[in-house]
């Protein structure tokens, strides 16, 4: 499964390797953490996790 690469703060990776400011994501969307070894629908505990951790660090503009 393919997706965007994130960081440990929620934060998108490009394809160089660095942050694209002001952009984050969580969930079924991202790639990267599990690479091509997670089923679809089976990352609740991903999305609830870098959720909180993308909404956290939007907030204050990290």
């Amino acid at each position: 499964m393919g997706g965007v690469v994130i960081d440990t703060n929620a934060r998108v990776i490009d394809t160089s390797g660095n942050v694209i400011p002001g952009l984050w994501a969580a969930g079924e969307v991202t790639g990267g953490i599990h690479a091509g070894n997670r089923l679809g629908g089976n990352a609740i505990t991903d999305i609830f996790v870098f959720g909180r951790i993308a909404g956290i660090n939007a907030a204050a503009g990290e």
